[in-house]
């Protein structure tokens, strides 16, 4: 649970009443780039708590494709963020450029916003850098203002400095359910519980018997869809993920990464690097494997217009 300050608390209730009336003017007029990023700049003030003077600049940051701003706290960079008009929905694609050696090795964090939508991402730290979705949150969404002003204190100023944007996506990493999913099927938990159900039940399952239960009348839906990098949404074709066991078990499929009209989908890619780069055996994929998988993923980066100079090092060789 994540406990507001009363300060930034009520700043941000606020700001989100104000800006919620103000983005939706803006989307009616078909402001430009330019007229967002002015609209984004005064919200990193008046509601995230940022001096918009010397907090925020465009001195450091990276430019063109990748990032208009940068965020500091005495002087130490916090956020690349990347502004798109209202017209634009923000999706991992526009910070695909900074995976690798294309941002600055000390920028851990990126912000997307078209001042609506905005989606907080971890580049990471090093040289193997690639964009994990921390959260998205929007202004003009029905979803409880309080849900909303919990997910904005994550990026204030009060709480970069309490640092519980890190807290929190430590907590999202270890606790994904597709990623506790992937353990409980793995062959080291299934093994471990037909041992346990012979102890202590005195009955023998097989594991692929025992898999299936767990699939099918034990894990919920949506974490088996994390699992497997899939949306609700999207319909489900083994040519969409990275690896496929078998062709007519979906159950076997891992890392979905394009869209059902063969097309690489950034955010899907995006997770999926995230995930590979774990252990690949709560995933499922076999060692041998890892090399093939790879090379499908490099293509959909290629697909998506990134150079072999800008894949994120996982990728390279």
């Amino acid at each position: 649970m994540i406990k507001l300050t009363d300060s930034g608390h009520n700043r941000i209730l606020d700001g989100i009443k104000k800006y919620s009336r103000i983005v939706g003017q803006a989307r009616q007029r078909g402001m430009n780039e330019r007229d967002t990023a002015d609209i984004v700049k005064a919200m990193l003030g008046d509601m995230l708590g940022y001096d918009p003077f010397f907090d925020v600049t465009e001195e450091i940051s990276v430019r063109g494709n990748s990032a208009d701003y940068a965020v500091l706290i005495d002087h130490r960079l916090q956020f690349l963020l990347n502004v798109k008009s209202l017209a634009v929905v923000p999706n991992a694609s526009h910070l695909l450029r900074l995976s690798g050696s294309s941002a600055p090795p000390y920028a851990e964090w990126a912000l997307l916003t078209n001042s609506d939508v905005w989606s907080c991402y971890r580049l990471g730290v090093g040289h193997d850098r690639h964009a994990e979705m921390v959260f998205r949150v929007s202004m003009l969404d029905p979803t409880p203002t309080e849900e909303k002003a919990a997910l904005f204190y994550l990026i204030s100023k009060e709480g970069v400095q309490e640092q519980v944007l890190d807290e929190y996506w430590e907590r999202m990493r270890v606790l994904n359910p597709g990623r506790i999913a992937s353990m409980l099927l793995s062959d080291d938990v299934l093994n471990l519980l037909r041992r346990e159900l012979q102890r202590t039940a005195n009955y023998r399952i097989d594991a692929h018997t025992l898999y299936a239960l767990l699939v099918k009348d034990v894990l919920r839906p949506d974490a088996l869809a994390a699992r497997n990098g899939s949306e609700g949404d999207l319909p489900r074709l083994p040519q969409c993920f990275a690896y496929v066991r078998d062709p007519h078990d979906p159950n076997t499929w891992r890392l979905r990464y394009r869209n059902i009209d063969g097309t690489a989908h950034a955010e899907l890619l995006t997770l999926a690097l995230a995930e590979l780069s774990g252990d690949s055996r709560a995933l499922g994929i076999p060692a041998d494997d890892i090399p093939l998988v790879r090379e499908r993923l490099r293509v959909a980066f290629f697909d998506l217009g990134i150079s072999p100079e800008e894949l994120p090092d996982l990728l390279r060789g």
